[in-house]
């Protein structure tokens, strides 16, 4: 079983349903919808597909809604000759920025969907648009209108991202859009959200308001792409459910030569903390056009897993190249070989230095003993996933097998690394300890797991699976 994860930007490029069962079979784990682009309708489409794809395949896939997060975007822009609504702009030349998204834009100007933009700006601020591939200085501020010179020529259309390097820009957590957003996302029956933008622990709670209103609470992986996220990194990592290392903004908002440590930082705050951790942004990028990665983009997927992460994920390779399923098993032969042959590389952690609370010295016990008896397989069950990350996070040779009677922490159990998520009817403090580890055997034989003599860690550490007067770490010889 390969123990990384694969998580994958859904696009017009695997629309369909015979692309998203393409994709769960080519070893897709995570389904990422991102709600930045697309309407509600194609998302609902490609969200039915994929459950139904991922039945059919018989593979366990979580799915991921992905919210733009107050992302200031380039309103449109007129059509040129060639019937495209893109300008090119020259370096040394005026161009200027208002803060109406109305206006059509040309070579001169363009609007935003960023109403504070005047007040942000000072004159010497870099903008850049397009991940920083046109590069802008402010010159002045008048009204509603900044005005810049244009300092990297370079092309720009409609709905651009635009980036204020080093600006505090003051922008809700949550836009309207994404309100809207979100609650659809809960609605429908996301296993996880992701949430852009993040720039304090105190973002997640309009976000948890919201889903009470909605009578559900949906795992909120945090986004980290802002320089105020790197420096508030440690208080967000505690208290989101998981984190995912967002490195294009990144790289455009902080000095490229930052990301990579920026990276390691958030996957052992992640593991220190018992959060899964996502790498993304360009993992493969050079897929969208080639059927083989470059050796860098090997190198980049490899050192991921073999720095920690629960997993990598795809964006425009998958969302719109030429290959995307080629991409996915890419991904997962790098992923599988760097933790099968790298295993003893990635790094053991420290119990002195990490947070051992909410059945963490449960985990560490259960994880202890399954390397010294040479167990099979580790179980756990768990209603919030909260007991599979905590054990996920030592990175155990054995294969984790996570049960649950909730559907939805099924998908969020299923991006943890070497984790399998299993359903089950019954909750372990409803069953007897002869039932439970019976229970176990047979699902376990069933998948192929475990055979007659194996030995089982089974690990009962949230409150309320124990079982009545039972120790909370049991090895079992499999019947």
């Amino acid at each position: 079983m390969r123990k990384g994860k694969i998580v994958n930007t859904q696009g017009p490029a695997v629309e369909g349903y015979e692309n998203a069962l393409k994709l769960v079979q080519a070893g897709m784990d995570v389904a990422r919808l991102n709600r930045s682009h697309g309407t509600v309708e194609e998302h609902l489409a490609n969200y039915n597909n994929l459950r139904k794809a991922a039945q059919e395949a018989g593979r366990n896939l979580a799915i991921l809604v992905d919210i733009q997060g107050p992302k200031i975007r380039c309103g449109w822009f007129k059509k040129n000759a060639e019937g495209e609504d893109k300008v090119v702009l020259k370096e040394g030349q005026e161009f200027t920025i208002s803060n109406d998204p109305e206006i059509l834009g040309d070579e001169t100007h363009t609007g935003c969907t960023f109403e504070g933009l005047p007040q942000d700006c000072h004159p010497g601020d870099p903008i850049l648009i397009d991940d920083g591939k046109v590069r802008l200085e402010v010159t002045s501020v008048e009204g509603n209108e900044v005005h810049t010179k244009v300092v990297v020529a370079g092309p720009v259309s409609s709905h651009k991202g635009i980036n204020l390097p080093g600006v505090a820009v003051s922008l809700p957590a949550l836009t309207e859009k994404d309100e809207a957003d979100l609650r659809w996302g809960v609605k429908v029956g996301a296993d996880i959200i992701a949430m852009s933008f993040v720039r304090s622990a105190k973002d997640i709670e309009r976000a948890h308001e919201i889903m009470d209103e909605e009578g559900r609470r949906v795992p909120i992986v945090a986004k980290i792409e802002k320089p105020q996220a790197v420096e508030n990194l440690e208080e967000i990592v505690k208290t989101f459910d998981g984190i995912m290392v967002a490195r294009g903004d990144m790289a455009v908002e902080m000095p490229f030569e930052e990301v990579p440590l920026v990276t390691y930082q958030c996957i052992e705050l992640c593991r220190k903390y018992a959060k899964p951790c996502i790498v993304a942004t360009e993992v493969l990028g050079s897929m969208v056009n080639s059927p083989v990665p470059s050796r860098a983009e090997a190198s980049d997927c490899a050192n991921a897993m073999l720095g920690g992460a629960d997993a990598t994920m795809t964006s425009n390779e998958t969302a719109m190249g030429k290959y995307p399923f080629d991409t996915v098993k890419a991904m997962a032969r790098i992923s599988n070989y760097a933790t099968e042959k790298g295993y003893n590389r990635i790094p053991k952690l420290d119990p002195a230095k990490i947070d051992l609370s909410n059945g963490g010295a449960t985990a560490l016990s259960a994880v202890e003993l399954a390397e010294k008896s040479g167990a099979q397989a580790i179980v756990t069950f768990t209603d919030n996933g909260r007991a599979v990350n905590q054990i996920s996070r030592f990175r155990p040779q054995a294969p984790i097998f996570g049960f649950t009677t909730d559907a939805h922490n099924f998908g969020w159990i299923t991006l943890s690394w070497g984790t399998t998520a299993v359903m089950s009817e019954k909750k372990a403090s409803e069953l007897s300890k002869a039932e439970l580890l019976s229970f176990v055997d047979e699902t376990l034989k069933a998948k192929g797991a475990v055979k007659a003599g194996d030995q089982v860690v089974v690990s009962l550490s949230e409150a309320g699976e124990l079982l009545d007067g039972e120790e909370s770490v049991i090895l079992h010889t499999v019947a």
